[in-house]
């Protein structure tokens, strides 16, 4: 995802500075339009807050004062200014009394491996716990495990802090419990077994989900994308065009996916589902995405039209489905959503 704000800073006697020191979930690429900007950019505080998935809060001068500015330069017209993810910056308008416009090009917001694995996860958490060849996720929890497990019962606890907790609750601490302390051991370590098998199981699961969570990223980034603006020639192939390029598809039409990667074809409860950001608002989720749903035996024929681009065209009678009739009306179906160029016949 991309995206793009303009900032406007107002000049004076003393440089002017619209927002305080802080980071931001995305990567930056500052455009200096107008005017000149002083950047100040400091790498991460620490290793937690390296690549963050959330922008921070402000910070006060006093909590970067130690901090060594990485870059520390002056922006003029047409230069440009690139800032990783996570690293603290802030600007100021320069001496002179000038205003400053400058754009900053965001890339990358909610767009790394967590968030993909984010998906992923309780996807296959759920397809485990459904799975018909195994019911051992779906098992009732161990009777009375809350009274050995949990950090209250850790035997890794330093044993000065034991015997300091038991002296102060009258508690024996001398071989007496040793029994005792091995019986919970017991009980622990085969609790920790039984969960350790079935987050491998999830785990597993997830391995076999890898290429549904992308088509599920995919899918959100069509919904949180802008809609595609055709230019003159791709909008006089398109279905807007019909009345000069025929709008009818023919066995020996030629066609191909209008723009690249405005579509895409997923499997979902047994139907192949495709979704499209032709008609998205351009307001954010303005339209929500309305899908078209196919039979399965369709997909084939859907996945060479939406892999079908510029320069490139496929005729309706080569795609893969086994009834001419179906292959026209799939891609007539298509064609009418906007999403296909047609060829016009000379």
């Amino acid at each position: 995802m991309v995206g793009a704000n303009a900032y406007l800073t107002p000049g004076g006697r003393a440089p002017c500075q619209g927002f305080a020191p802080h980071y931001d979930d995305i990567e930056a690429f500052i455009l200096q339009l107008e005017g000149s900007k002083h950047w100040r950019v400091y790498p991460p505080m620490s290793m937690a807050e390296t690549l963050p998935r959330e922008s921070s809060r402000d910070f006060t001068e006093d909590e970067i004062r130690e901090i060594k500015p990485v870059i520390d330069v002056e922006l003029g017209p047409g230069d440009i200014l690139y800032m990783p993810r996570g690293w603290i910056h802030q600007a100021n308008t320069c001496h002179g009394g000038k205003h400053s416009l400058h754009l900053t090009v965001s890339a990358m917001q909610n767009w790394s491996w967590v968030d993909l694995l984010d998906i992923i996860m309780p996807m296959a958490l759920e397809s485990a716990a459904a799975s018909d060849t195994s019911y051992n996720l779906r098992q009732g929890l161990p009777r009375n495990f809350i009274s050995y497990m949990g950090v209250m019962y850790d035997q890794t606890v330093p044993e000065g802090i034991k015997q300091a907790v038991g002296e102060s609750n009258g508690m024996q601490t001398d071989d007496g419990n040793e029994n005792k302390n091995i019986s919970l051991k017991k009980m622990q370590s085969k609790f920790h077994d039984e969960a350790t098998t079935r987050i491998m199981r999830v785990c597993k699961e997830a391995l076999n989900l890898i290429t549904a969570g992308c088509d599920q990223i995919g899918k959100r980034f069509l919904s949180d994308r802008l809609p595609p603006a055709f230019s003159n020639v791709e909008s006089s192939l398109s279905s807007e065009n019909r009345n000069e390029n025929g709008g009818k598809i023919w066995p020996n039409s030629m066609v191909r996916l209008i723009r690249p990667d405005i579509a895409r074809l997923v499997l979902e409860d047994g139907k192949a589902i495709l979704y499209h950001c032709a008609d998205n608002s351009r307001v954010y989720h303005g339209n929500p995405l309305s899908p078209l749903e196919f039979e399965i035996d369709d997909a084939p024929a859907i996945e060479m039209l939406l892999t079908t681009k510029e320069p490139h065209w496929i005729c309706v009678k080569d795609l893969i489905h086994g009834d001419i009739e179906d292959k026209m009306e799939i891609t007539q179906s298509l064609y009418d959503e906007g999403i296909l160029a047609l060829l016009p016949i000379n």
